[in-house]
Protein backbone atom coordinates (compact mmCIF):
# COMPACT_ATOMS: atom_id res chain seq x y z
CA UNK A 1 0.00 0.00 0.00
CA UNK A 2 3.13 2.22 0.84
CA UNK A 3 4.22 1.90 -2.69
CA UNK A 4 0.90 3.12 -3.82
CA UNK A 5 1.55 6.08 -1.85
CA UNK A 6 4.38 6.81 -2.94
CA UNK A 7 3.43 6.39 -7.16
CA UNK A 8 0.93 9.27 -6.27
CA UNK A 9 3.20 11.10 -4.73
CA UNK A 10 5.28 11.30 -8.02
CA UNK A 11 2.56 11.53 -10.16
CA UNK A 12 1.44 14.89 -8.16
CA UNK A 13 4.85 16.05 -8.30
CA UNK A 14 5.21 15.51 -11.71
CA UNK A 15 1.94 17.01 -12.82
CA UNK A 16 3.07 20.59 -10.42
CA UNK A 17 6.18 20.39 -12.40
CA UNK A 18 4.57 20.40 -15.94
CA UNK A 19 2.20 23.37 -14.98
CA UNK A 20 5.22 25.14 -13.80
CA UNK A 21 7.06 24.23 -17.05
CA UNK A 22 3.90 25.15 -19.05
CA UNK A 23 4.63 28.57 -16.93
CA UNK A 24 8.25 29.17 -17.89
CA UNK A 25 7.77 28.08 -21.19
CA UNK A 26 4.69 30.93 -21.56
CA UNK A 27 6.93 33.24 -19.58
CA UNK A 28 10.35 32.32 -22.59
CA UNK A 29 7.94 33.71 -24.79
CA UNK A 30 7.38 36.30 -23.50
CA UNK A 31 11.06 37.17 -23.16
CA UNK A 32 11.74 36.35 -26.97
CA UNK A 33 9.06 38.96 -27.97
CA UNK A 34 10.57 41.36 -25.53
CA UNK A 35 13.82 40.89 -26.98
CA UNK A 36 12.24 41.77 -30.42
CA UNK A 37 11.09 44.88 -29.10
CA UNK A 38 13.89 45.96 -27.29
CA UNK A 39 12.00 46.26 -23.78
CA UNK A 40 14.87 45.94 -21.32
CA UNK A 41 12.93 46.15 -18.09
CA UNK A 42 10.51 43.88 -19.47
CA UNK A 43 13.17 41.39 -19.73
CA UNK A 44 14.35 41.88 -16.86
CA UNK A 45 11.21 41.22 -14.68
CA UNK A 46 10.48 38.42 -16.91
CA UNK A 47 13.83 36.70 -16.13
CA UNK A 48 13.25 37.15 -12.36
CA UNK A 49 9.64 35.29 -12.34
CA UNK A 50 11.61 32.65 -14.49
CA UNK A 51 14.73 32.70 -11.80
CA UNK A 52 11.24 31.95 -9.27
CA UNK A 53 10.14 28.94 -11.25
CA UNK A 54 12.92 27.32 -11.97
CA UNK A 55 13.94 27.56 -7.67
CA UNK A 56 10.52 25.88 -7.44
CA UNK A 57 10.93 22.87 -10.08
CA UNK A 58 14.27 22.20 -8.44
CA UNK A 59 12.74 21.82 -5.50
CA UNK A 60 9.99 19.69 -7.10
CA UNK A 61 13.03 17.37 -8.43
CA UNK A 62 14.58 16.84 -5.16
CA UNK A 63 11.30 15.88 -3.79
CA UNK A 64 10.08 13.41 -6.83
CA UNK A 65 14.13 12.01 -6.64
CA UNK A 66 14.21 11.32 -2.96
CA UNK A 67 10.42 9.43 -3.68
CA UNK A 68 11.31 7.63 -6.27
CA UNK A 69 14.32 6.71 -4.58
CA UNK A 70 12.28 4.89 -1.77
CA UNK A 71 9.75 3.26 -4.18
CA UNK A 72 13.01 1.69 -6.21
CA UNK A 73 14.12 0.62 -3.11
CA UNK A 74 10.65 -0.60 -1.82
CA UNK A 75 10.08 -2.92 -4.83
CA UNK A 76 13.20 -3.67 -5.54
CA UNK A 77 14.11 -1.94 -8.92
CA UNK A 78 17.23 -0.25 -10.35
CA UNK A 79 14.82 2.19 -12.87
CA UNK A 80 11.74 3.72 -13.04
CA UNK A 81 11.59 1.57 -16.40
CA UNK A 82 11.01 -1.31 -14.44
CA UNK A 83 7.66 0.08 -13.55
CA UNK A 84 5.87 -1.43 -16.09
CA UNK A 85 6.22 -5.15 -14.60
CA UNK A 86 4.59 -4.09 -11.81
CA UNK A 87 0.97 -4.08 -10.50
CA UNK A 88 1.11 0.05 -9.51
CA UNK A 89 -1.72 2.11 -10.60
CA UNK A 90 -0.81 5.15 -12.27
CA UNK A 91 2.37 3.82 -13.93
CA UNK A 92 1.26 4.33 -17.47
CA UNK A 93 -0.10 8.04 -16.34
CA UNK A 94 3.50 8.75 -14.73
CA UNK A 95 4.94 7.80 -17.66
CA UNK A 96 3.26 10.13 -20.16
CA UNK A 97 3.60 12.76 -17.40
CA UNK A 98 7.29 12.22 -18.24
CA UNK A 99 7.23 12.48 -21.74
CA UNK A 100 5.01 15.71 -21.78
CA UNK A 101 7.55 17.25 -19.55
CA UNK A 102 10.07 16.19 -21.51
CA UNK A 103 8.97 17.74 -24.59
CA UNK A 104 7.88 21.16 -23.04
CA UNK A 105 11.64 21.04 -21.54
CA UNK A 106 13.26 21.26 -25.36
CA UNK A 107 10.73 23.78 -25.99
CA UNK A 108 11.32 25.53 -23.48
CA UNK A 109 15.61 25.23 -24.71
CA UNK A 110 14.49 26.10 -28.49
CA UNK A 111 13.02 29.36 -27.07
CA UNK A 112 16.19 29.93 -24.51
CA UNK A 113 18.43 29.49 -27.41
CA UNK A 114 16.47 32.29 -29.87
CA UNK A 115 16.25 34.43 -26.71
CA UNK A 116 20.25 33.85 -26.13
CA UNK A 117 21.08 34.40 -30.11
CA UNK A 118 18.46 37.95 -29.85
CA UNK A 119 20.55 39.16 -26.65
CA UNK A 120 24.02 38.70 -28.26
CA UNK A 121 22.61 40.75 -31.43
CA UNK A 122 21.06 43.52 -28.81
CA UNK A 123 24.37 43.47 -26.97
CA UNK A 124 26.63 43.58 -30.22
CA UNK A 125 24.25 46.77 -31.26
CA UNK A 126 24.69 48.34 -28.15
CA UNK A 127 28.07 47.56 -27.86
CA UNK A 128 28.07 49.83 -31.57
CA UNK A 129 26.35 52.95 -29.87
CA UNK A 130 28.24 53.05 -27.09
CA UNK A 131 31.51 53.12 -29.11
CA UNK A 132 29.57 55.75 -31.31
CA UNK A 133 28.97 58.05 -28.49
CA UNK A 134 32.82 57.60 -27.32
CA UNK A 135 34.20 58.48 -30.84
CA UNK A 136 31.81 61.54 -30.86
CA UNK A 137 32.73 62.61 -27.75
CA UNK A 138 36.48 62.26 -28.88
CA UNK A 139 35.52 64.46 -31.47
CA UNK A 140 33.85 67.17 -30.09
CA UNK A 141 36.95 67.51 -27.40
CA UNK A 142 39.55 67.95 -29.98
CA UNK A 143 37.11 70.91 -31.65
CA UNK A 144 36.70 72.17 -28.56
CA UNK A 145 38.75 75.86 -27.54
CA UNK A 146 41.37 74.28 -24.93
CA UNK A 147 43.00 77.21 -22.55
CA UNK A 148 46.06 78.32 -23.47
CA UNK A 149 47.62 78.33 -20.82
CA UNK A 150 46.52 76.46 -17.34
CA UNK A 151 46.30 78.19 -14.06
CA UNK A 152 49.32 78.17 -11.57
CA UNK A 153 48.26 76.80 -8.17
CA UNK A 154 51.40 77.13 -6.94
CA UNK A 155 53.58 80.20 -5.85
CA UNK A 156 57.34 80.15 -5.80
CA UNK A 157 57.86 81.92 -2.58
CA UNK A 158 61.60 81.88 -2.79
CA UNK A 159 63.30 85.00 -2.14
Amino acid sequence: MQEQQLMNQMIALSQKKLELLKDLKRLSEKQNQAFKDKELDEIENLLNKKDEIIEYVQKLDDAFLNVSENLKQQLGIQDLEALSETTLDGKLALKELISEITGVVELIIQLEQDSYGKATDMKDELGDKIKGVNSGKKITSAYSIKPTSSPSYFFDKKK
